[in-house]
Formats: structure tokens, C-alpha cells, sequence
């Protein structure tokens, strides 16, 4: 895939979680399940770990137990008014098991474990990603509602399409950053202009733009100098989880803007 394809990817991933985040809980877990599975299908081949099926089987395990947690949280979390303060409550104890599991799947390996903690270590972060993933389900739920989800999207998107550019990251990167900022403040405004503000503040809304706008900079200026190297990173399973990585990670970012700067 070129790098114009994969951050199509990027924008319909993002795309697809915005509206999702206006559904049921239910749709929104099938929305992070495909990011996370997208992620489990690539990231052997991205980084190029032996036993490649397994670790996606692992992978993609690991995606539905951290949605399933989140949905679980959804519905049975102590809520305090709309801001959420158990949605997430079970996802420390999924990683912990994913860990575990990453383990046990070195040792169930028949082919010699070659490359063993290159293995583990790959698996574990990509682990890492797919859990970051579910932390989506619980952005409806603080007090910013559903609407912080778009926000912050637009701002991954933009920054993803800046960083696809030919630029080198010196130059990709700040401009990147730039483009994220700009974009989670309009977008953060438009919520207000469209009547989705609730009791916060025009002001409020567009400090968590901007401020998931430089982290989504941050986010994907990293992912960029992280990945473009890597030898398969236009090969098509691969090329679909560089696509899906900043989707999945920015979930955990929103949560903490909706948590923290959206009281």
C-alpha cells in the first residue's frame, strides 16, 4: 500500500470509531474489535516476528477480551453523574493476563523458538496497542459525552495526513503537530457551533482540541519515525496496521482529555 492509501485507512478507521461513538456500547466495542484486529493481522509481519499466525491469534484475543472488559464496564461501572469512574476498571487485569498469555504462547511454540525475545517483546506491544484500543468505549461516558470522540479523530486524522507526505519528519513533524492542534480546536468548536457543547464552555471545548490535537501530533510524528523504515511497512496486512496503530492508541488520550481537561 502507498502511504496515500494508508492514511485513507487512517481517516476511514477514524471515521467509522466518530460514529460509532454515537451508537450503542455494543457497536461501539465491534468498531475497536476491527481496529485491534487490523492491528493483530499486520503487526507480526510489520515487525517481523516469527510465528506470525499465532501472535495474531494472540493479538486479536487480547482485542476482543479488552472490548468485551470495556463493554462489561459500560454497563456495570459506578458512574457519577455522566463522568465515568469504572468503565475501565477491569482493562489493568486484561493486560496483565495478555502478558501472561504472551508467555505461554513462547511456550507452546513448536518450531524451536527461534528469536525468543524479540518474539515477546513484539507481541507484548502490540498488546499494548490493541488494549489502548479499548479505553474508546469509555469516552462517551465522561462528561464530554460521545462528541469528544469526533474531536479528537479529526485531529489524528490531519496529522496523519500531513505525516504521509513525502516531508522528511523534521519538517513533517512540526507542521504535523500544527495541523493536529488546528484541527481538535475547530473541531472542538464545531461541537459547540452544532449544539453539543452540553454544560461546558466554548473555551473548555476548544482547550481539549487543542490539547488532543498536540498529543494526536505527538502520537502519529512518533508512529511516522517508528515505522517508516521498517522493510514491510507498504505490505498490505502490514500496511493495515500502521493504519490502525494510531487510531488504537489515541483512545487512551481521550479518555485522559475527557477525565482531565473536560471537568
Amino acid at each position: 500500500m502507498s502511504s496515500s492509501a494508508t492514511v485513507t485507512a487512517t481517516c476511514a478507521l477514524a471515521a467509522l470509531l466518530a460514529l460509532a461513538s454515537f451508537a450503542p456500547a455494543a457497536v461501539l466495542a465491534l468498531a475497536v474489535v476491527l481496529v485491534g484486529a487490523l492491528v493483530a493481522a499486520g503487526w507480526p509481519e510489520l515487525l517481523d516476528l516469527p510465528a506470525r499466525r499465532s501472535t495474531t491469534a494472540l493479538l486479536a484475543a487480547v482485542a476482543v477480551a479488552a472490548a468485551a472488559a470495556a463493554v462489561l464496564g459500560v454497563r456495570t461501572g459506578r458512574l457519577a453523574g455522566t463522568q465515568s469512574t469504572g468503565v475501565l476498571d477491569a482493562l489493568p487485569a486484561v493486560a496483565a493476563l495478555s502478558v501472561l498469555a504472551a508467555f505461554v504462547h513462547q511456550l507452546l511454540r513448536t518450531d524451536g523458538r527461534p528469536r525468543l525475545v524479540e518474539s515477546v517483546t513484539g507481541a507484548a506491544t502490540g498488546q499494548a496497542v490493541v488494549v489502548l484500543a479499548a479505553a474508546w468505549l469509555a469516552v462517551p461516558s465522561t462528561y464530554a459525552g460521545p462528541p469528544l470522540a469526533p474531536v479528537v479523530l479529526a485531529a489524528v486524522a490531519a496529522a496523519s495526513a500531513v505525516c504521509a507526505t513525502s516531508w522528511p519528519l523534521r519538517v513533517a513533524g512540526p507542521v504535523g503537530l500544527v495541523a493536529g492542534a488546528a484541527a481538535g480546536w475547530f473541531a472542538g468548536t464545531l461541537v459547540v457551533l452544532l449544539g453539543g457543547a452540553g454544560v461546558l464552555s466554548q473555551a473548555r471545548w476548544g482547550l481539549a482540541g487543542l490539547v488532543a490535537g498536540l498529543g494526536a501530533g505527538l502520537l502519529v510524528a512518533a508512529w511516522r519515525a517508528q515505522v517508516a523504515r521498517l522493510p514491510a511497512v507498504h505490505a498490505l496486512p502490514a500496511a493495515l496496521a500502521v493504519a490502525a496503530a494510531p487510531v488504537a492508541l489515541a483512545g487512551g488520550g481521550a479518555y485522559l482529555v475527557g477525565r482531565l481537561v473536560l471537568l
